[in-house]
């Protein structure tokens, strides 16, 4: 954009993903709502990464193409293209996904009318690798409580999808927080600092498409703490053992978060007897207890896993079947 800034900004970081990049990013050039610029952050890509995004940048002035010397690891990569925006409201959007043509003429309007709201959120599809709609999703309506409490304590239920981070939210509000940070869950941290400086307004129409496939980090790394350190981070350097806990991370920035956006006495000690609850549930209990375990004793883990497979072999395949089709549906 020439002579002034855009309204919006897309930051769209990826690593090696020639795959589905094209589709993401004529997603956005097919916007209604022109005003805005895309940036691109390639961690260094090996594939036909940066031959796809120079061709992007060479066509259309509003795309920005930024190419990194080496591999940031995604967490200093998703928020160097924040940094490196300038339009009043931004969004974060996966080199897989797709948003609807109507996307940002929709979340524009609604905080545009909505000045209380940190974020507008649409309704999600999931689609397959050929980007056929499986499902539409409407959980995000957990964010939109008037009620700090309230958005609190849906927000920290795990496990679940967190699409809320790929919403439209505005710039000033991502500048008070910590950005993502380099651990597995880190935004869910961001999504709930966001959400308790301001509501997120819903947009009641399927609009963000999430793609479900084979390669995507939730399918290939999420459950290797190792392979999770190194894909955030990239730092060369061996997690150490708190790093190698990522339940322990994310309950400790939750109180951080309390105590940095949270003035209020009461408020804050209603979101602290909240926290103390879900600290309480089986699952969250359970997690932060094995974490130690086996952080200290990698070989635990993987032995679990095995015992695990191998009851799962012996169970009849209509059983097998239904267990794995109940089973929910891991976030990106």
């Amino acid at each position: 954009m020439v002579g002034k800034e855009p309204k919006v900004s897309i930051g769209l970081p990826v690593f090696n993903g020639e795959n589905y990049l094209e589709k993401a990013v004529d997603s956005v050039l097919s916007q209604t709502y022109r005003d805005f610029e895309l940036i691109i952050c390639d961690n260094a890509s090996t594939d036909r990464t940066e031959e796809i995004c120079r061709r992007y940048a060479a066509a259309d002035d509003r795309v920005r193409y930024y190419r990194n010397p080496r591999n940031l690891g995604a967490s200093p990569n998703y928020n160097r293209t924040f940094e490196l925006s300038s339009g009043e409201y931004f969004k974060w959007l996966a080199h897989d996904d797709i948003i609807a043509p109507a996307y940002l003429e929709r979340c524009v309007a609604a905080l545009d009318r909505e000045p209380d709201a940190a974020a507008a959120q649409p309704l999600v599809g999931m689609i397959d690798a050929k980007g056929d709609v499986l499902s539409i999703h409407n959980g995000v309506q957990r964010a939109a409580s008037p009620r700090v409490s309230e958005r609190f304590a849906h927000l920290i239920k795990l496990p679940r999808d967190n699409w809320e981070v790929f919403g439209l939210i505005r710039r000033e509000t991502l500048a008070q927080t910590a950005l993502h940070a380099p651990y597995s869950w880190s935004d869910v941290a961001l999504t709930v600092e966001v959400a308790l400086l301001g509501r997120f307004t819903l947009v009641p129409e399927p609009l963000f498409f999430n793609r479900d496939h084979d390669e995507r980090f939730s399918r290939t790394a999420l459950f290797d703490r190792k392979k999770c350190w190194e894909w955030w981070t990239n730092s060369g350097q061996a997690a150490s053992f708190i790093q190698l806990c990522p339940t322990w991370q994310l309950h400790a920035d939750y109180v951080r978060i309390i105590r940095k956006h949270v003035a209020s006495p009461w408020v804050r000690s209603r979101l602290y007897l909240t926290l103390l609850g879900h600290l309480c549930q089986r699952f969250t209990l359970s997690r932060l207890i094995v974490e130690p375990i086996t952080a200290a004793a990698p070989g635990l883990l993987t032995t679990g896993r095995r015992v695990k497979r191998l009851l799962r072999s012996r169970k009849p395949a209509d059983f097998h079947a239904e267990e794995v089709g109940a089973r929910p549906e891991v976030r990106k």
